[in-house]
């Protein structure tokens, strides 16, 4: 075993350019590689996009009527398409969140906190008593 290490360390200072030359060029066509890909998924989100952050805005307030009080963006890689996440001051002062997709103006996620406590409040389990998340 000693002798195996011995001889790494040998290789190591006798090829230290060749070692340094290939790891830099690995370094370097990964970190373009990488480029590449983000790029071609940024620019077909764009081009999947065919509602407006205000038009989204539109669409999530017809489901959770209120006041938009934070927006987040947020590209979604596997489908090449931007999510829009909404977060609503309700008529009862509530916030919820709603997502919904740039592409198609789909609402994604409903999160509503109201429902979200009552639904804790009443989860019991098999002897009735009450269960905590």
């Amino acid at each position: 075993m000693k002798n195996i290490f011995i001889k790494v360390i040998e290789f190591g200072k006798t090829y230290k350019k060749r070692i340094i030359t290939v790891v830099s060029i690995s370094m370097l066509t990964v970190t373009i590689g990488a480029g590449i890909v983000g790029k071609v998924v940024y620019s077909r989100a764009k081009t999947n996009t065919k509602y407006t952050q205000d038009k989204l805005a539109q669409i999530a307030l017809g489901k959770v009527p209120g006041e938009v009080i934070d927006v987040e963006k947020e590209l979604n890689f596997e489908e090449a398409v931007y999510e829009y996440e909404f977060k609503i001051k309700d008529k009862e002062n509530m916030q919820q969140t709603v997502r919904v997709e740039s592409k198609n103006g789909v609402i994604l996620m409903l999160d509503n906190e109201k429902a979200n406590s009552a639904n804790k409040e009443s989860k019991r389990n098999y002897m009735g008593e009450r269960v905590e998340d």
